[in-house]
């Protein structure tokens, strides 16, 4: 209707606007009805709301000429508007948007709009009939939206209703014709009428008229809705407001009272007890319902709780706050909000039930209910209700603090709100009762306090009191929050609330200083800011740690700077300095500045920093300074010279950066600057355009006309230059890092520059007038983006071996380049190479052919489908290009298909079925066209064959390739067949081998080899690939095929048959496939095929999940399978996927019933006869069980199971049957998961995981006494002296509680429970539980309770006389060690605490003594003992130092460590004793403690040096001033002694480590060796070192070590030449590529440590052989800065930092590419008179022949399935050989002074000229020749072409250079070469021009190349 009225309508107007009077309203009419039009035949939504956004303006500019006119006119265009209404009600926004109009035409002509309204409506109105979905919807919403709609519904209010109670009549009782979308309008247009029309619905609810039965029958339906578990949950919610809204129209609050109460006990749910006393006077109706003058008796219902959630949610978010706060009738007059909804809120929180975000909103909407109607409630109390020792306020509270960490999402936010409301009643309260004393603001920030910082919940109530309390009382009382807040910005999920206290805090610390105060300086109050929070914020901004500095920076100074702006200064302060902290800090500081004033300061002083951070080795310091260049508050200022100078240094220097999050982050700045560029470059043009200069805001309109245009040109070159670059970048010659950052900024300049428009974005579209600016641009000759060249550089994208590059590659050419193919480049070439692809083995090929295939469809149009398939028929072509193309996808699979069948090894190696498999997958899927295409009526029929055709034959192919792998060559498989074992599979794919030999020449396999053939791997890959892909086709089928609607024959897409056909693939996969890659792919498309049936109205669709599970719950009883879910990946996944595709928001019955059944099979005891090798049913089901646990798709759903599936695993734990444990394990791991949580990020502590077991069992009430049974029965038989009692869940237990964050501080906490069970397992004779035990009583005691608990178990330390248990004693000893270590570091105990805890233990000094023969408990003890020792008396220090020591140097020397055989537990002791020793001495500095330490380092047995070595390894923060000195002293007097003796290889690796370590300090290494310490000796040590490096009998570890110690020693003033040779062979030998990881990182560091002194030396000697060594650590330097592993590059990026520092200024850090240059122009300008300097740099010049590469790319055969891997996937040898030429060009020119030097060049140029021509003739002569398009396009993608051609043309230019000094010289013998500059010259620019053209690398010129560099 609304695409043919505006159609019909414009005829009429076009008469009218030839009228005379009245042309203008005509045209603006025309206008109008133009845009309706456009409205009408759109299909993106953003587009029509633009149309009618357009229309309503003009009928809004000409609405006096619309009032002219005649009626009929008025009546012909509100029809259109109201046709186009109906057609929208799909989408209120666009309905509102008509109505507007609609709105503005009734102005004036109210009469005949609104009979046009009810012409429209007359349609919809019916009497005593059903309404459909459509009709309800429209009615609905124009009940909503339209005054005209309300008003002629109220007109019709009896009928609507009368269709109403039909329409409710026909859904419930047919329940096979029940829909719940059909359910939930009908519910939602019950809720309209009781709001819009409350007098018509009180006349039939309150007064008892005549019609009373049809709003009974209606009400009864929506209470049979809100009890029954058939509707979904967003129904039966819904009906819980409509029937407050029913109450709502009650005449008097107590009628409405009276009929909630009704309600509540219809329901007989909780607070039924209260009904029944308030009830008083009412009359009893037994078995119904009285509401006002309705009545309901409930029918059969079986209510599942939520409908008492369902009312009580309804009523306080719509009821009226009169109704909720009345006094009911009776003797108690209760209110209802209190005595009646409270007790039921109560009774919602505290039952277990899946709803429990629900019911937590159902609390705080209460908590707002009860804000709202204090008055009221005073009023009819009397008195207080929240006072301070009232039930009601502690209620309240417990109920806040129970719920404050629940895992479930949105309950957070509801905490907050609620914390509140509730202070802000309570706050009301006391001025209203003017109540003076108010302490429960300070109990609840005490309570705050004593929880862990890492609770979330605290900072909620923090926020909320902080108001009431003042900030400066809160930082009093709680002195640690400024630590805390920064603690909480360096954890992601804390962060968001710590910046919220912060800012409120300083908020209120603003407002309190200026109120009242008279005018305060901005200084003075910074200088009041900076004594509390000064310190924190520059600590944060200072900070190593990532998450702080970033989250400090971006949440805490932005609200400083605008809060307190005088800040800003002494911020700037403490970051002066050059260190690294300092430079992010200050680029944070000076960023948040100019967001605050909008400008960025430009003095040279701020761009020589702003300069050094665009260059520092720090990402995120790169980013910020980036960030300064490129934002800006105003998006039209234009960037300056300096700006984009500094652009193109930064991104020429940062494109290879491997780090996601850089490159994203570096995207969008870019974007920023780009809509700089191109806004700017619009508003001069503008300008232009119009010819005058306005006085306006844009900072480039105040320049003179030539500065302007300088301006705009300089933008227009900008993106000229970023967009080659960027085409330059991604060829294969690059690195994935830089192709992929590429193609980002690529995408950030098709989206800013130019005019696409994305309907699907709501921000970033092109200005209007972009058209402008890209005229303007390609006058110029810029901005050509679509030219043949790009677009072969990006198609290049499409065949990358990464998805990543594929898929970004193909967004970009779809949606910015033009829609079809350009002329020059051949649909078929293309089409041909991407079939070539997706017939390769290879999965990465194969995928890049699957993109190609997409990519093709997309872009094809009928010339290119008559292109590609010439006999195609001329109509399909025309209405059906999808569905051809597919066809013939389809036709491929069938005949690669038909080979396999015939010989599956050829089918692997030439033609596999994955490939075509997922080609058909995304062409199907992802191309929103083929969608489309099936929706047409005149190619429905062949679509339907064509899907039917497919499934059939992925249902053979599938059970084709399961049947061979299980030995069997016929179609079909034995259903009830299990999984192959790994045996029989081999053995199958063995024969398939054999007989596949008769095809091709093939190795025979040997038969001893323990890797699988290459034969083997083929067919695997083949066979599960495949199986992956089809059930990924066919779960994309199910998603996006079914729910279409039928086309016009009335006949599904996917009849029921086929969907049957794919149901049976699925199952058949799952339960017979092994390999997990495959499972998963098959269960991604599984839950959406399960899905996509569950909600599908058809029934008997939604009837197959439920029959596949019952099937594999048959199965699951089934003993006689072997192994079919221990190593079967498939089965447990068939009931996840299932039960995983239930809509959320229903009651899910299969996954009640399915875990129902596993439970009872899992609790069955097992036979008396079970075999150990046949899959138990119970073991299959505890499997099943653990598999649903771990799944996500479920989310809370499974709570309602935890407590019975813990107990379930608990019994299991103790089962006969080792596999029944096994999986018991398993469950219980995946249900440790599910219930904590995972570790959120790799930086985040364990302590911030999970939850503390408040929220726990609050959440679960049943695990407590499930876990607390289980202990106190284990604890209880552990008691049992001289018996090991067993107990097999114990340890799983005590492993749980432990994972428990730590328990809240509160009174009557019920994790008390578990203290004396946990005390009692301390004296289990098992050392693992006793050990666990005591880490489990960590998070379950109190805060407040640690100095009782503590006090309470030292108390029982016996002394020597006393009887005792070792084991109790030693468990004892590690529980006080536990608490007592968390309890000193959050700082908790009280200072007589904790001295009368050092006290007893300081008594019972006898436990470390020989007097306690078991060495755990002196270990115990001593650990106890190390962390009191500041609080113990010196004498009793002394003590424990000599018998520590003593016993240390009685140990037994040992030759090789870790051997002592004298006691269990004595090594430890030992290794403990040396830590304490060491702790000790770095903590006194006691000059004596430090000798006898180093004594037992010199001396001392094996165990006890290995201890020692490794704490100093151990120590972040090295160790004190003096200790560290002593040691370093040592450690290098027994260096020799330890190299010369036959040292254990882990003393010797650890001693030079600890050397290694101690020397790196900075404190240590700037301080010059002490030569005496070592004498001569060093020279013996290095000779050593040097052979043990020089061999490779030793270790990568032990060598890398090594390396590094002989660095150290090299730094010595030695004039050894020949050493330093040596080392620098090796370390050029250990920078390789091919070298261990290893030995190049520690070649790098040993670069760090000597590289430098030894190139200053070499640079102030006249020595060759220094020279030649420096050169060398230049080029092992150069090696390393592009190594593949970062630590590798930035440990040589710091040597070449120091390089370019001068000794006396601080070292700045540089990025690896800086550092790379820095290296590269050194090397020119202090050894570029050296010959071995060409020779270096030549070196890195990649000589990869052209040749070889286009031969190799010729050759065909057959395809291996595994590329072999580069060494270095980092490394470009063509960006290389790019960024070397300018140097190599330099050094020619510096080569006049050399002779020696020339020469070199000279002779390179003889060998290599003639080489370079031959490859410059056959490199032009390859791509001129007719070739096959498909081969071009290969070429295209192969990294070795691109690199060869690369590295032709810089060695070309190179040797032109050469060659042209050489001719112009006359040098003697040049004529010799063979060729002349000319010919050179031109043979290069010949292949330039022939590479560009077929998109292959950039030209290369010397100019350009010195200009980049």
């Amino acid at each position: 209707m609304a695409k043919e009225d505006p159609e019909a309508g414009s005829v009429l107007f076009r008469v009218l606007s030839e009228a005379e009077g009245r042309q203008g309203a005509g045209e603006s009419a025309l206008l109008v009805l133009e845009q309706l039009r456009m409205f009408a035949g759109g299909s993106v939504k953003r587009c029509k709301e633009r149309n009618l956004d357009k229309a309503f303006q003009i009928l809004a500019g000409t609405s006096k000429g619309m009032w002219e006119l005649d009626g009929d006119t008025v009546l012909s265009l509100a029809r259109c508007v109201v046709a186009c209404q109906i057609e929208a009600t799909g989408s209120s926004s666009t309905f509102c948007r008509l109505e507007k109009i609609v709105t503005k035409l009734a102005e004036g002509n109210e009469s005949l709009v609104s009979k046009q309204v009810s012409e429209f409506m007359d349609y919809f109105s019916k009497d005593n009939e059903p309404l459909s979905r459509q009709t309800l919807q429209t009615v609905c919403i124009f009940i909503e939206e339209s005054t005209m709609g309300r008003r002629y519904w109220t007109n019709k209010f009896m009928p609507v209703l009368r269709c109403i109670a039909a329409t409710f009549d026909a859904i419930l009782k047919d329940p096979s014709a029940r829909n719940e979308e059909w359910q939930h309008l009908t519910v939602k247009i019950c809720l309209q009428l009781f709001k819009w029309m409350p007098k018509e619905v009180s006349r039939l609810a309150w007064d008892g008229t005549d019609n009373t039965g049809v709003l009974q029958s209606i009400l009864g339906s929506l209470l049979q809705i809100m009890v029954g578990k058939s509707a979904g949950k967003d129904t039966r919610l819904l009906v819980g407001i409509a029937v407050s809204m029913l109450v709502n129209t009650a005449p008097k609050p107590t009628q409405g009272a009276r009929a909630v109460l009704s309600l509540y006990r219809l329901l007989d749910r909780g607070g039924g007890s209260i009904i029944h006393e308030a009830e008083g006077t009412m009359d009893n109706y037994e078995g119904e319902c009285r509401f006002g003058m309705l009545s309901v008796v409930p029918s059969d219902w079986n209510p599942d709780g939520l409908e008492t959630l369902v009312l009580t949610r309804g009523l306080l978010s719509c009821c009226k706050k009169e109704i909720l706060s009345c006094r009911l009738d009776g003797p108690k007059q209760a209110c209802l909000l209190l005595d009646v909804l409270f007790p039921v809120v109560l009774a919602l929180m505290e039952e277990p039930m899946d709803h429990h975000y629900y019911c937590f909103q159902v609390f705080s909407l209460w908590l707002q209910s009860f804000r709202e109607s204090l008055d009221e409630i005073w009023k009819a109390k009397g008195d207080r209700v929240l006072a301070d020792t009232s039930s009601l306020l502690q209620r309240l509270v417990q109920l806040l603090w129970n719920n404050a960490e629940s895992p479930v999402e949105g309950i957070s936010e509801s905490v907050r709100c609620s914390f509140q409301l509730l202070l802000e009643s309570y706050s009301l309260e006391c001025d209203h009762f003017e109540a003076q004393e108010r302490p429960f603001y300070e109990e609840l920030l005490q309570r705050t306090i004593l929880m862990p910082w890492q609770a979330r919940a605290r900072y909620f109530a923090l926020v909320s009191v902080l108001p009431y309390l003042g900030p400066e009382k809160v930082l009093d009382l709680y002195k640690d929050l400024p630590g805390h807040l920064l603690s909480c910005l360096s954890t992601n999920h804390l962060c968001p609330v710590a910046a919220e206290v912060y800012k409120s805090i300083l908020q209120l610390q603003r407002k309190a200083w200026t109120e009242g105060q008279g005018h305060v300086s901005e200084e003075e109050l910074s200088r009041k800011w900076a004594r509390p929070w000064l310190p924190t914020l520059s600590a944060a901004l200072m900070s190593s740690n990532a998450f702080l500095q970033n989250h400090a920076s971006s949440h805490l100074l932005g609200c400083t700077l605008r809060l307190f702006p005088a800040s800003s200064a002494l911020l700037a302060e403490s970051f002066c300095g050059g260190h690294a902290s300092q430079l992010r800090a200050w680029v944070a500081l000076v960023n948040a500045q100019k967001a605050v004033a909008g400008a960025l300061p430009a003095d040279a002083a701020t761009l020589e920093r702003l300069d050094s951070c665009l260059c520092s080795e720090e990402e995120n310091i790169r980013l910020a300074a980036l960030s300064l260049l490129c934002a800006t508050p105003r998006t039209n200022q234009a960037l300056t010279g300096t700006e984009i100078r500094l652009l193109k240094e930064f991104l020429l220097l940062n494109l290879n950066c491997d780090s996601s999050a850089f490159r994203q982050l570096l995207q969008a700045s870019m974007k920023k600057a780009l809509v700089r560029m191109r806004d700017s470059s619009l508003a001069i043009l503008r300008d232009k355009a119009s010819n005058k200069m306005s006085q306006s805001n844009l900072e480039v309109s105040k320049q003179p006309g030539e500065h302007r245009d300088a301006s705009l040109i300089q933008a227009v070159d900008f993106v000229e230059w970023l967009m080659q670059l960027c085409l330059s970048s991604v060829t294969p010659g690059s690195n994935y890092q830089r192709r992929k950052t590429s193609l980002l900024l690529l995408a950030a300049v098709m989206e800013t520059c130019t005019d696409t428009w994305s309907p699907e974005r709501k921000k970033g579209q092109p200005p209007r007038d972009m058209a402008m600016l890209l005229n303007w641009a390609r006058s110029k000759g810029r901005w050509d983006y679509f030219c043949q060249a790009n677009t072969l550089m990006l198609l290049s994208c499409l065949q990358d071996g990464t998805n990543e590059i594929r898929e970004l590659a193909s967004e970009l050419f779809v949606c910015y380049f033009p829609p079809a193919f350009p002329t020059s480049l051949a649909a078929a070439a293309l089409f041909q190479r991407a079939q070539e692809a997706i017939s390769s083995p290879r999965v990465q090929e194969a995928e890049s052919g699957a993109v190609l295939m997409k990519t093709i469809l997309q872009k094809l149009d009928v010339s290119a489908l008559r292109q590609l398939f010439p006999t195609a028929e001329e109509e399909l072509a025309e209405q059906g290009r999808c569905l051809c193309f597919l066809e013939h996808l389809f036709a491929v699979l069938q005949d690669h298909f038909a080979v396999a069948r015939q010989n599956l090894l050829k089918a692997a190696c030439t033609t596999p079925i994955h490939g075509v498999v997922l080609a058909l997958r995304r062409c199907l899927l992802e191309v929103p066209e083929v969608l489309d295409s099936m929706r047409r009526l005149q190619v429905a029929p062949r679509w339907q064959t064509f899907l039917s055709g497919l499934v059939t034959t992925a249902k053979d192919i599938n059970s084709f390739l399961l049947g061979v792998l299980q030995g069997k060559q016929s179609s079909s498989i034995d259903q009830s067949a299990s999984a192959p074992s790994f045996a029989d599979m081999g053995n199958a794919i063995g024969s398939l081998i054999q007989l596949g030999k008769e095809w091709g020449s093939l190795e025979a396999l040997e038969e001893d080899s323990v890797l699988l053939s290459e034969e083997h791997s083929l067919i695997l890959t083949c066979c599960w690939v495949s199986v992956k892909e089809i059930g990924l086709l066919l779960g994309g089928l199910a998603e996006k095929v079914l729910p279409l609607a039928p086309p016009g024959n009335g006949r599904q897409l996917l009849p029921l048959r086929v969907v049957h056909l794919a149901a049976e693939i699925f199952q058949d996969t799952l339960l017979k496939c092994r390999h997990w890659g495959a499972v998963e792919g098959c269960s991604m498309g599984f839950t959406k095929f399960c899905t996509a049936l569950l909600r599908h109205p058809d029934q008997k669709l939604q009837a197959i999940p439920e029959t596949m599970q019952t099937q594999g719950l048959t199965l699951l009883k089934n003993p006689k399978s072997r192994s079919i879910t221990r190593r079967a990946a498939g089965f447990p996944m068939l009931f996840l996927c299932i039960v995983a595709g239930e809509d959320p928001t229903k009651s899910r019955p299969l996954l009640a019933s399915c875990v129902k059944t596993l439970l009872a099979l899992a609790a069955e005891p097992l036979p008396c006869n079970w075999d150990q090798t046949v899959d138990l049913p119970q073991v299959s089901a505890v499997h099943v069980l653990q598999t649903l646990a771990r799944g996500s798709g479920l989310g809370t759903a499974l709570h309602k199971y935890i407590a019975p599936m813990m107990t379930l695993l608990l019994k299991a734990l103790g089962s006969p049957s080792w596999a029944m444990r096994n999986a018991a394990i398993q469950l219980f791991g995946s249900l440790t998961v599910r219930l904590l949580g995972q570790k959120r990020t790799r930086e985040d502590s364990a302590s911030q995981e999970g939850l503390s077991s408040e929220a726990l069992f609050s959440s679960y009430p049943q695990l407590r006494n499930i876990l607390l049974g289980e202990l106190t029965s284990a604890a209880s038989e552990g008691t049992q002296r001289g018996k090991l009692c067993l107990y097999p869940s114990l340890y799983a237990i005590l492993t749980f509680l432990a994972k428990l964050q730590p328990s809240a501080d509160v009174p009557n906490s019920g994790s008390i429970c578990f203290l004396e069970p946990l005390t009692q397992l301390s004296g289990n004779p098992i050392y693992a539980v006793r050990e666990m035990s005591a880490r489990a009583l960590l998070p379950l005691v109190p805060l407040r309770d640690y100095g009782k608990v503590l006090l309470q178990l030292s108390s029982h330390l016996p002394q020597p006389e006393d009887a005792q248990s070792h084991n109790a004693l030693h468990g004892r000893l590690l529980q006080i060690q536990a608490l007592l270590k968390r309890a000193l570091r959050v700082n908790c105990l009280p200072s007589d605490a904790l001295l009368t805890i050092a006290c007893r233990m300081e008594d019972r000094l006898w436990l470390l003594t020989s007097l306690q023969r078991c060495p755990s408990v002196r270990t115990a003890y001593l650990q106890v003992v190390s962390l009191l020792m500041g609080n113990c008396s010196q004498s009793f220090a002394q003590r424990v130092w000599k018998i520590v020591s003593s016993e240390l140097a009685d140990s037994p020397f040992q030759e090789k460590g870790g051997n002592s055989p004298v006691q269990v537990g004595l090594a430890a002791f030992y290794q403990d004793g040396a830590h304490f020793l060491c702790q000790e001495a770095a903590r006194l500095g006691c000059p004596k403690r430090v000798g006898q330490l180093c004594g037992f380092l010199r001396r001392g047995s094996v165990d006890v040096q290995v201890a020692i070595l490794r704490w100093v390894n151990e120590q972040e923060e090295r160790t004190g001033l003096d200790l560290g000195k002593g040691l370093q002293l040592t450690l290098l007097e027994n260096l020799e002694e330890v190299l010369k003796g036959e040292a254990d290889c882990v003393l010797l690796k650890l001693y030079l480590e600890a050397f290694v370590h101690l020397h790196g300090e900075p404190t240590f290494q700037n301080r010059p060796f002490p030569h005496k310490t070592l004498g001569a000796g060093y020279k013996k040590c290095m000779e050593i070192l040097l052979s043990m490096v020089e061999s490779d009998r030793l270790s990568p570890e032990l060598l890398s070590q090594a390396l590094c110690v002989l660095a150290f020693l090299l730094t010595l003033s030695s004039e050894d030449h020949s050493i330093w040779e040596r080392w620098a062979i090796v370390i050029e030998q250990c920078s390789k590529a091919v070298a261990l990881e290893a030995l190049r990182m520690a070649a790098a560091k040993s670069l760090k440590i000597a590289g430098g002194d030894l190139i200053r030396r070499a640079q102030l000697s006249s020595s060759s052989t220094l020279c030649s060594v420096a050169l060398r650590l230049i080029d092992a330097g150069v090696a390393l800065l592009q190594d593949g592993d970062h630590a590798v590059r930035h440990e040589a990026a710091v040597f070449a930092s120091l390089l370019a520092t001068p000794p006396q200024n601080s070292c700045v850090l540089l990025q690896a590419n800086k550092a790379l240059l820095s290296l590269l122009q050194l090397s020119l300008e202090k050894f570029g008179n050296e010959p071995e300097t060409f020779a270096m740099l030549m070196h890195h010049l990649p000589t990869i022949p052209l040749s070889r590469a286009l031969t190799e790319l010729e050759a065909k055969g057959v395809v291996s399935l595994y590329k072999e891997d580069e060494p270095n996937v980092y490394a470009e040898p063509g960006i290389l050989s790019q960024l070397l030429l300018p140097f190599l060009l330099q050094l020619h020119n510096r080569a006049t002074n050399s002779p020696e030097l020339q020469t070199a060049m000279y002779n390179w140029l003889k060998v290599a000229g003639p080489e370079i021509f031959s490859d410059l003739q056959r490199c032009r002569l390859w791509w001129h020749q007719d070739r096959d398009a498909s081969l071009l396009l290969k070429a295209l993608a192969c990294p070795n072409v691109h690199i060869a051609a690369s590295t032709l043309l810089a060695r070309a230019a190179l040797a032109l250079c050469i060659l042209d000094s050489a001719e112009e010289r006359k040098v003697p013998g040049v004529d010799r070469i063979g060729l002349t500059s000319r010919e050179l010259r031109e043979e290069v620019l010949s292949v330039q021009e022939v590479l560009k053209a077929h998109g292959m690398v950039p030209a290369i010129s010397a100019t350009d190349s010195k200009r980049d560099t």
